[in-house]
């Protein structure tokens, strides 16, 4: 049997736009060495594969800081709040990035 990991500790150690970073420090059950964790909390996220009455894909080109790079991919974004469920914004990701 899996046994859980003793929290000990748990702290936000940045907060970004889109997420928020935490470190957690826990205790192994088997060592009883203590470990820390990043852990990186965001909202929720959806993706859409829109399709054109043809069977094409529609995608977008995106700029991406990371890879500092222009990358081709499927419209998405982060579930709002307001949002009454994820179709919601599923339907405003897809008009916002795409115009369909």
């Amino acid at each position: 049997m899996v046994e859980d990991w003793e929290k000990l500790n748990s702290e936000e150690i940045a907060n970004f736009r889109i997420f928020k970073m935490r470190r957690d420090t826990r205790r192994s059950p088997r060592t009883g060495v203590e470990h820390s964790f990043f852990v990186l909390e965001s909202p929720d996220w959806v993706n859409v594969v829109p399709l054109t009455p043809e069977g094409e894909v529609v995608m977008i080109h995106q700029f991406r800081h990371g890879t500092a790079e222009v990358t081709l991919e499927i419209p998405g974004g982060m579930v709002d709040a307001s949002d009454n469920d994820p179709a919601e914004s599923v339907r405003r990701e897809l008009l916002e990035e795409t115009g369909y």
